[in-house]
């Protein structure tokens, strides 16, 4: 086939698309409510208008103007000398071909001016990463197994921008049914490119005269919805929803829509690759807070680093970095299924609330969780912590109230809801006994009252949580044996409830077997205990890991214990609430985690140091140590902690503060010194320049002035030449 022959049917599909738009567009009145474009988006699709026009020049280039859309130009691919960037771009290809275990690479098709670098014959640009990284996390999260078992899947993309991924996702299942909801201008760009590199392939654009609504797209290969007629995906069988980098650019209100009209159409699969949000969208909390309204959501690890970071450098290996919510996270999204245990929660709930006798007795076959809130002078917050843990989807569960002899209202209110909730069980010290021993007992009280109970979660009083928080950690625990805790994402909020801007912090250990790995992965990375420590947890482990040590940062400690026996998870949702009152944690611990005069002798030496004695003693002293792991081994795991723990401690203190404020004094000297010198060099050279040019100039002028005056004198030039 000529050029000639393909311009004409990339053209033919571009028209064939524009009609449809013309179509879709005309009459149509502005959207509004969750259909309102965001403020990116408007923008973005200003950008393109000029689409609607395009000349075959502009559709033979078709990829080159997707540009608006993805933000990567060919020039990015282009041979500049330095080959650093071509060689990190082969070396995350090499990375992700080690984790593809179902071959689903699909190089870039060069039809309609495909670009990259070329590789083994091969077209691939960071587009073609990003499909492929999702096409890996899709497989290693069963996704793709779904699709397998389909005689005709049918796969609903929203926002599919340029159809990049759905060229690949057909050319390595040719009998899906593709679905792409999207903004009617895009699909300018995701028809005709479709509709070029499938020329055999069927479309169907809804709410044209051809297919007035979903329902009529029958045996369609390709069906363009616009965004603005979502609703109708309710009408088929979905069996995949996917999202690539467009749930974080839309509103908070879109991204919930989506959602349920995904859940309400029965596609018990979605797939999300996004980050929470896009740094300059205001407009959207969390991605993952909104699709957790409708979808149980698991992270999929693939690589560390994001497929923005394809052609950088990565960071150095001693240098920490920390994830955020602006990183790129694979999740899968399972359908809600828990409408029976629902129910059978909040009838539980009803009943323990008719019969407070029921309270099963010591021994007896008990919850399966138990919650222990330990409670101190909190009051004002005490109700709405007990209520939302009340409120729990997963009712199977019992809260002991231990209380460190609260002065205020606590007990009162405590007593109150042991009388109105049969799961309730109330528990006062008659002294004081700090917040150690209190943590400590609350344990040995769920271990005494209920032996048959597999997980226990510390609470606090007065933080919330929301109802489907146990829910999603214990199914976490549950769908895997290896892992001794599950926590979920935190929010932070202020005394009167409002959301503190604090990010995230991520961290787990899932997919380490070895200790040692996750040992060493806790030391370097290790972020969030006083989060962690709020997570549900195996009982066998925590008791294993010794509750809570007489040291400071007994959380760090546990959480570091844990390590050892198993693995953790965290859910990529908000379901915890945190309050933070004024002061940190750590300023009041040494006060608040023993009574004064009750210190142990090293109760003033740094953290770090105290876990260290404390984890010598405890494992690697011992004739017949718990774990086995030689004494040499754990002087050099120490060692490791000292250091990683030691200089994370070391930074927090006043000591480093004023160190780097010193640090930052001298370079704040030095290039102000280095400034001046600059300066100061620069007005020399310029002025010396100019001396030397106003030096020439005043000799020039002298040497003129007297050769004039000697002329004038009749001293030069007035003698005649002699002649013979």
């Amino acid at each position: 086939m000529t050029i000639a022959d393909r311009a004409s049917r990339e053209f033919r599909a571009y028209e064939r698309a524009r009609a449809a738009v013309l179509h879709l567009s005309d009459g149509a009145a502005a959207p509004s409510g969750a259909a309102r474009p965001s403020a990116y988006w408007t923008e973005e699709l200003d950008n393109i208008d000029y689409m609607i026009d395009a000349s075959p020049l502009i559709v033979r280039k078709l990829r080159h103007h997707a540009f608006h859309i993805t933000g990567i130009r060919p020039y990015d691919y282009r041979i500049k000398g330095d080959n650093t960037r071509r060689q990190l771009f082969e070396a995350r290809l090499r990375a992700l071909q080690a984790l593809d275990r179902s071959s689903l690479l699909v190089a870039e098709s060069p039809a309609l001016g495909g670009f990259g670098y070329e590789i083994d014959g091969r077209l691939f640009n960071v587009d073609t990463l990003k499909f492929y990284e999702v096409l890996i996390g899709m497989d290693r999260g069963g996704v793709l197994d779904s699709v397998r078992r389909q005689p005709r899947p049918t796969v609903c993309e929203i926002g599919a921008g340029w159809a990049g991924f759905a060229y690949q996702f057909k050319t390595l299942f040719p009998q899906t049914r593709y679905v792409i909801v999207d903004f009617p201008e895009l699909f300018l760009f995701s028809a005709t490119y479709l509709g070029a590199v499938f020329p055999d392939a069927k479309l169907a654009f809804c709410g044209t005269a051809e297919t007035p609504s979903l329902a009529d797209a029958g045996d369609a290969d390709f069906v363009f919805v616009p965004h603005t007629r979502a609703e109708e995906l309710t009408t088929i069988a979905l069996d995949v929803t996917v999202n690539m980098v467009s749930f974080q650019e839309m509103t908070g209100a879109q991204v919930r829509s989506y959602a349920a009209i995904a859940a309400k159409a029965g596609c018990p699969l979605l797939y999300s690759l996004n980050r929470e949000r896009s740094p300059y969208n205001t407009e959207l909390v969390s991605v993952s807070e909104a699709l957790s309204e409708s979808y149980r959501l698991t992270e999929v690890p693939v690589l560390d680093t994001d497929y923005t970071s394809a052609m950088k450098k990565p960071p150095k290996a001693t240098r920490m970095v920390e994830r955020s919510e602006f990183n790129y996270r694979h999740l899968v999204g399972r359908l809600e299924r828990a409408g029976v245990r629902s129910h059978t929660a909040h009838a539980n709930q009803a009943a323990a609330a008719a019969d407070v006798s029921s309270r099963p007795a010591a021994g007896a076959t008990g919850p399966t969780v138990v919650l222990g809130m330990t409670l101190y002078n909190r009051a004002t917050h005490l109700r709405e912590a007990i209520e939302s843990l009340l409120g729990q989807t997963d009712g199977d569960f019992v809260l002991l109230l231990l209380d460190d002899a609260s002065t205020d209202g606590t007990e009162a209110i405590a007593r109150e809801y042991e009388q109105r909730d049969a799961r309730v069980r109330y528990f006062r010290h008659d002294t004081r006994k700090a917040m150690i021993a209190t943590w400590r007992e609350v344990v040995e009280i769920a271990r005494r009252e209920y032996p048959s109970a597999s997980y226990f979660a510390w609470t606090s009083d007065h933080d919330r949580w929301h109802p489907r928080w146990l829910e999603r950690l214990r199914a976490e625990l549950d769908a895997d044996p290896t892992a001794v805790l599950a926590y979920p994402i935190t929010r932070r909020i202020a005394p009167d409830g409002a959301d503190l801007e604090k990010g995230p912090r991520l961290f787990e250990t899932a997919g380490k077997d070895s200790w040692s790995d996750r040992w060493r992965h806790m030391c370097h990375e290790g972020i969030g205990a006083g989060d962690m420590v709020y997570g549900l947890m195996r009982v066998d482990a925590l008791m294993k890991a010794g509750i809570f040590r007489r040291v400071l940062r007994p959380d760090r400690l546990l959480i570091t214990e844990l390590t050892l026996y198993g693995t953790f998870r965290q859910v990529p949702e908000v379901l915890w609430f945190r309050r933070e009152f004024e002061g940190t944690s750590v300023g009041r611990q040494r006060h608040s985690l023993v009574l004064a005069g009750d210190e142990p002798r090293w109760f003033g030496a740094p953290p770090w140091w105290q876990h260290t004695v404390a984890l010598w003693q405890e494992y690697a002293r011992p004739e017949v140590p718990p774990l086995p792991i030689g004494r040499g081994q754990w002087a050099r795991m120490l060692l490791r902690y000292q250091l990683t723990y030691g200089w994370r401690h070391f930074r927090k203190t006043q000591a480093s503060h004023a160190i780097g404020r010193g640090i930052d004094n001298i370079i704040w000297v030095r290039k102000l010194a280095k400034h001046y010198w600059h300066h100061a060099v620069y007005n020399l050279l310029v002025g010396s320049r100019a001396a030397w040019g106003r030096t020439r100039r005043f000799y020039r002028r002298a040497v003129y002035e007297v050769l004039m005056m000697t002329h004038r004198l009749g001293l030069r030039g007035n003698r005649k030449t002699e002649t013979r």
